[in-house]
């Protein structure tokens, strides 16, 4: 089998430069405790996939300069990656494979522990498991050690992926001959020997992060994003993982280029020490056309996980899990999880015909509002957006590009234009994404009361996608008008789907808004802004908080 895989990451049987070497025993340490946990062959010895041994020779390598000291160990440094990542489709084998993974950081030489000279070995009986097996050295061979107190942490998005990894974890220690050295293997946490052990972190469940950790073992890293703060665990974790001298091991399906995931950022950083192994299937096959998928799926299915050749996946079982997704529109979403095509999400997020259409000049006189409010001072466009509660109507405030402000929005500009709004009008609501105007938002408080000032973080996948959808729809079914502002109707046709794993209750996943691409200059925050505001005037309409004086004896008038 052949691995595409990216510079970090070398194809050692192509290079003419000697390697720096494996840890051997590590590799040879798995088979012969850990075991596959389900399917037919529950039970049996767990025996890497081709795919899967690459990626774990690849970790365990030592640099060939690496010092030993016993007095004083070296730990991370002494391999050549200090993180590690894993890419490719569905089903394939990754959470066995980090569960096989783990139980090595927990009670298997996962560490370098010098240079063999003539003799040396690895004695289980040295070590309380009564397997017998022993793994005698060559010289010159890296050799292997335990943590003395291992901290593992099994990080994912949602509390399903961890037990994705959990479910293959449990069964590999308690079934097999680990099952002597690791007792207990509990629903909350495995403890381990010597005060070791195995906890789990999610995006809902963040409170162990900041604990001491030896490894980390991440899973989802593609939907590691900034709206989700997970890139911040993600940044906990590895500087946790750092001051132990422990490492990270990912892995993840192909990403949305336009999500700027923590996967993406591994693989696009260049860092030498970190290790990405991907087979890069290109966009030249199309998973929509029957012969084409047919020919991807074997690109990146490696040869010995299908069942013809004795693997345990079928492609032909695949199929309809594909046409199933193009069926519901999500081709893109296809592309990634089994094409391993790093593809951009569902396309724009809102038509751009519609919102056209909605185009109106109303006679209402807008006494009673709301404002919604996104943006930076120095980076991103800021938009105060104006929604009426009685007719719908929406319409900007203002709108702040920073780089024609000397590159940085003039806040007593937007501190004027709230003056006047409610100066003007009944403002029932002031809702704006808090993390760069706090100070504002304080001060805005103390001005016109908690009740009518709040912070709306856009970052919530949930809440923003019901906004989102809330949004589109009150377009759809015109509810909604605006004054054709230009500014405005350029950020809502930039504005691009960023599918959630929020789902609603009929299994469909809702959608937030995101820019084109990381680097894009369209900007978007406009839109944003009009989405706050929106929501704000249902919260506003449902609660019954603000006054609504005006009747609606104005007309909308709709233009051509």
């Amino acid at each position: 089998m052949t691995l595409t895989m990216t510079a970090r990451s070398t194809d050692y049987s192509r290079s003419k430069v000697a390697p720096d070497p494996t840890m051997g025993v590590a590799l040879k340490w798995i088979p012969r405790h850990c075991i596959v946990p389900d399917g037919f062959r529950k039970g049996q010895r767990f025996r890497p996939y081709v795919y899967q041994a690459q990626y774990l020779a690849d970790f365990y390598r030592v640099r060939h300069d690496a010092e030993w000291d016993p007095d004083a160990p070296i730990l991370a440094p002494a391999f050549v990656y200090r993180h590690g990542l894993l890419v490719g489709p569905q089903k394939i084998g990754k959470d066995p494979a980090m569960a096989a993974q783990i139980c090595l950081e927990a009670v298997g030489p996962a560490l370098f522990a010098g240079w063999a000279d003539g003799g040396d070995a690895w004695a289980c009986a040295d070590y309380g498991c009564g397997c017998g097996w022993r793994y005698d050295y060559r010289p010159g061979e890296p050799m292997g050690m335990r943590w003395p107190t291992p901290l593992i942490q099994v990080a994912a998005f949602s509390e399903k992926a961890t037990d994705n990894t959990y479910r293959a974890l449990v069964p590999m220690i308690s079934q097999g001959p680990l099952a002597d050295l690791i007792p207990k293997t509990g629903e909350e946490f495995i403890r381990l020997p010597n005060d070791g052990r195995i906890d789990t972190v999610t995006s809902e469940g963040r409170s162990r992060l900041g604990n001491p950790v030896t490894h980390v073992s991440a899973g989802e890293l593609g939907i590691w994003d900034k709206p989700s703060g997970m890139d911040k665990t993600f940044d906990t974790m590895s500087r946790g993982v750092a001051g132990m001298g422990g490492r990270v091991s990912g892995t993840t399906n192909a990403w949305d280029p336009a999500q700027h995931s923590v996967a993406q950022d591994e693989f696009e950083s260049g860092q030498a020490d970190i290790l990405v192994q991907y087979t890069d299937p290109g966009l030249g096959l199309s998973i929509r056309n029957k012969e084409e998928r047919r020919a991807l799926l074997r690109k990146v299915y490696p040869p010995d996980v299908l069942r013809e050749n004795g693997g345990h996946v079928d492609l032909n079982s695949i199929e309809p899990e594909i046409l199933r997704l193009i069926a519901k529109g999500e081709t893109a979403q296809a592309a990634r999880y089994y094409g391993n095509q790093r593809v951009a999400g569902s396309g724009k997020a809102f038509e751009l015909d519609a919102w056209d259409a909605r185009r109106a000049t109303s006679t209402h006189e807008h006494r009673s509002i709301v404002i919604g409010g996104d943006g930076s001072k120095s980076d991103d466009t800021t938009a105060l957006i104006a929604a009426c509660i009685e007719c719908g109507h929406v319409w900007p405030l203002g709108i702040w590009d920073p780089r024609k402000h000397g590159g940085r929005v003039p806040l007593d500009e937007v501190d004027d234009t709230l003056t006047q709004a409610f100066a003007q009008h009944t403002v029932a609501r002031l809702w704006f994404d808090p993390p760069y105007w706090g100070d504002e938002l304080a001060r805005w408080t103390g001005q016109w009361g908690e009740k009518v000032v709040k912070g709306w973080a856009t970052y919530r996948n949930a809440e923003m996608g019901w906004a989102c959808r809330r949004f589109a729809t009150a377009i759809a079914d015109c509810t909604l008008t605006h004054d054709g502002d230009a500014r405005l109707s350029q950020h809502i046709g930039n504005s691009h789907k960023r599918t959630l794993l929020v789902r609603d209750d009929k299994g469909v996943q809702l959608w937030a808004i995101q820019k084109e691409s990381r680097d894009s200059g369209l900007k978007i925050d406009a839109a944003v802004a009009a989405v706050v505001a929106w929501e704000a005037r249902l919260d506003a309409i449902t609660k019954g908080d603000t006054e609504r004086p005006y009747t609606g004896t104005g007309e909308t008038v709709f233009l051509d």
